[in-house]
């Protein structure tokens, strides 16, 4: 079997860190509960080790994920078993730190985890928060304790209890500056600085702090009851802030790579907050329920854990509109990028749908919002569209109104009913029709051709012009070639998996690729093979064919869309 076959999963693969300027609905959304391997939630904690396992603390345990299954783990310290863990933490030392309810503290290192309590055994303290300092050491808040922080292998006092407020510390977090933080659960923020402890509650929204988060340009993001708020350098400040935030109980924050910062709330779900403003991840699978955790993992996936289970975001090399980001429908037809970079979409229910830089129109001229766009060509500003009813349509726009004319049967169109549409470079346009041949405009004048020209059917499914001139008509009773006037026609005897001929393609080497109801084939006009120790998806159905930059195939079939490496597909060589 070939090793040339990419899939769009391992293409998918979390590869593509978050890109910022997408829509919340455009990023790829996977969620795992009970039903999908998942032990059971509600999720506490996330993060990455440094062997690459996904590491989930959760009421039932600490869970560990390969990429394709989860695992609770077991074979651990007994405090560990049937514990809650709270908190997970890796360190710059490459340890991570597992929290778990009460004062058990775990470090996994090298596939082992140990309990290094010989420097806390003295506490017997609840531990209350837990993160990282600016320099990538473990930074822990304890109950009857103070503030504590591992470096080096060893423990050091940051701030005695005695000096911090009685309420207890749910968040602790360290600035640039040196600062230390600590959210409280009734007595509002306060900061450590240089040996000294400070309240700073002006500007505070609710003195419940469930979060914080410390970034590199030296703010402090602050997640309440009621919002959020940054400190600044100097105060706390709202400025920049949507009021989409007010009155939600925050209670995760974190920030990716791209500077989004990612906001888990009690009631509102998922929140991303950039420079474009607020956005909230909605759509088929996703509740409003409380987001516990939030993690960004190596490859700029953003893992998301609820009570029910977890959920990660990511991107990839596609990019998807639907109905959220305008379009009036999920189903579509042929789409095509013009010259101006905008997106004509036409739904499979009727009508035509341009987007642009997040913005959508429909066109409406020459009755197009109510019939069905088959097929649809363009250049130098133009577009020509094949219709269920209306003929062969062109948009012309020159930075204005489009100029809309249509071409029917009365103006000498072989049929009203056009199932595909090339431009070739002579600028002729061919007009495939359903049931009544292939006509070429010239001059404002058609010529006609049908099987009594040498046409293999009069359904055409395809057109192409390949370098020599040679145009190129798939019909599902073969492939026919028009050259200086002659026609040639192809069918299995020629070397075709089927004559039902779906698409054409000729790459930039010259080779013609041609997809039918069988799989694919390649060749010229002398003759068509189909490629050795084809893998089964090339033996389905064809619907598409493309070639990228990088000299690769894409294919889409009846149930794949696959990513070909050309050479090996033509030389057949194993690997």
């Amino acid at each position: 079997m070939l090793g040339l076959v990419t899939w769009l999963a391992a293409l998918a693969s979390p590869a593509y860190p978050i890109d910022p300027n997408r829509a919340m609905s455009q990023y790829v959304h996977e969620r795992w509960g009970t039903e999908q391997g998942f032990p059971r939630g509600p999720v506490y904690a996330i993060a990455q080790s440094s062997d690459g396992y996904l590491w989930i603390g959760t009421q039932a345990g600490l869970i560990r994920f390969d990429g394709l299954n989860f695992r609770l783990v077991r074979d651990a310290p007994a405090s560990l078993n049937g514990s809650s863990v709270l908190g997970l933490r890796p360190d710059r030392e490459g340890n991570l730190w597992v929290r778990l309810e009460g004062s058990t503290l775990l470090r996994y290192r090298d596939g082992v985890f140990d309990s290094p309590t010989s420097d806390l055994s003295s506490m017997n303290s609840l531990i209350t928060a837990m993160n990282q300092t600016s320099e990538g050491n473990l930074l822990l808040s304890f109950m009857e304790r103070g503030v504590i922080v591992y470096r080096q292998g060893r423990f050091e006092m940051v701030a005695d209890a005695s000096a911090l407020p009685r309420s207890p510390v749910l968040s602790v977090a360290q600035t640039p500056d040196g600062s230390v933080w600590l959210g409280t659960r009734g007595a509002g923020l306060f900061r450590v600085r240089q040996g000294q402890i400070s309240s700073v509650a002006e500007g505070l929204p609710d003195p419940k702090v469930n979060c914080l988060l410390a970034d590199v340009n030296g703010n402090l993001w602050v997640g309440t009851d009621n919002g959020i708020v940054r400190w600044n350098g100097t105060r706390l400040v709202a400025a920049g802030i949507p009021a989409f935030f007010k009155h939600l109980q925050v209670l995760t924050l974190v920030r990716d790579r791209d500077a989004n910062i990612w906001v888990g709330t009690d009631s509102g779900g998922l929140v991303r907050l950039n420079g474009r403003g607020v956005s909230a991840l909605k759509g088929e699978g996703q509740s409003q329920e409380a987001v516990t955790a939030l993690f960004e993992d190596r490859e700029g996936n953003l893992w998301i854990g609820s009570d029910s289970g977890i959920e990660r975001l990511r991107d990839t090399a596609f990019m998807t509109y639907s109905l959220p980001e305008g379009l009036p429908s999920d189903g579509n037809k042929p789409v095509f990028v013009d010259s101006e970079n905008r997106l004509w979409v036409p739904p499979v229910e009727g009508g035509l749908w341009w987007v642009k830089d997040g913005r959508h129109g429909r066109a409406t001229n020459a009755g197009l919002d109510q019939d069905v766009v088959y097929s649809i060509a363009g250049r130098n500003g133009e577009l020509w569209l094949g219709r269920r009813h209306g003929g062969l349509t062109v948009l012309r726009s020159e930075r204005g109104p489009f100029h809309v004319r249509s071409y029917r049967q009365a103006d000498g169109l072989a049929q009203d009913s056009v199932y595909s549409v090339y431009l070739a470079r002579d600028g002729r346009v061919w007009a495939g029709t359903l049931s009544a041949g292939v006509s070429a405009l010239n001059n404002n004048r058609f010529t006609n051709y049908t099987t009594a020209d040498g046409l293999a059917s009069n359904t055409v499914a395809s057109i192409l012009e390949s370098a020599d001139g040679t145009m190129w008509f798939a019909t599902p009773s073969g492939l026919s070639a028009l050259s200086k006037g002659h026609w040639q026609g192809y069918t299995a005897q020629n070397g075709l998996p089927s004559e039902n001929v779906n698409c054409l393609m000729e790459d930039s080497t010259g080779v013609l690729w041609v997809g039918t109801a069988s799989g694919i084939s390649f060749g010229d006009r002398r003759s068509f093979r189909v490629p050795r120790e084809v893998p089964a998806p090339l033996r389905e159905q064809v619907l598409g064919l493309a070639e990228d930059k990088y000299r690769w195939l894409w294919i889409a079939t009846s149930n794949h869309v696959l990513r070909v490496n050309r050479d090996k597909l033509l030389t057949g060589r194993p690997g």
